[in-house]
């Protein structure tokens, strides 16, 4: 196995995207690893009133608030690791699969926190899809049960 030199870190602004986005630069600054951040805009999957808004600030749109997201993640945790960022629109599955395929990622970082149905945040039972779908490694960051 080569050396893992790309982890793509899955993050929309729940509070366990937070927590998979510590573990994934931790993951990163421990293998010397490049970051990309990637959060997927799907509003029948993602509805923006289930989400728990990290402290950004004010966006006029969807796509700009989880932009600002993203920078403040890349601001308060790479500490200096390379860091791409993407917002994109689509499937969540298949939007992180085809992001980490084009980037060449050799892990893919998400949280889970075992939510189901419309009201699931982006990485619920998702999460569970993505590694299904997935022919690189998945770490799979859970909620705490607090």
């Amino acid at each position: 196995m080569d050396n893992i030199e790309k982890i793509l870190i899955v993050a929309d602004d729940s509070p366990i995207s937070v927590k998979a986005v510590h573990y994934g630069y931790a993951l990163a600054r421990q293998l010397r690893a490049k970051v990309a951040l990637l959060s997927v805009e799907n509003t029948l999957e993602n509805p923006p009133d289930t989400l728990v808004p990290y402290e950004v600030p004010y966006a006029e749109s969807r796509f700009e608030h989880l932009e600002n997201f993203l920078s403040a993640m890349e601001r308060d945790y790479a500490d200096g690791i390379e860091t791409e960022k993407f917002v994109e629109e689509g499937n969540i599955k298949e939007t992180v699969l085809r992001v980490a395929d084009k980037w060449k990622a050799q892990v893919i970082v998400a949280g889970t926190h075992a939510r189901k149905g419309l009201g699931r945040l982006i990485l619920g039972s998702t999460s569970e899809d993505i590694l299904h779908g997935s022919k690189i490694p998945m770490f799979i960051v859970p909620l705490d049960k607090d």
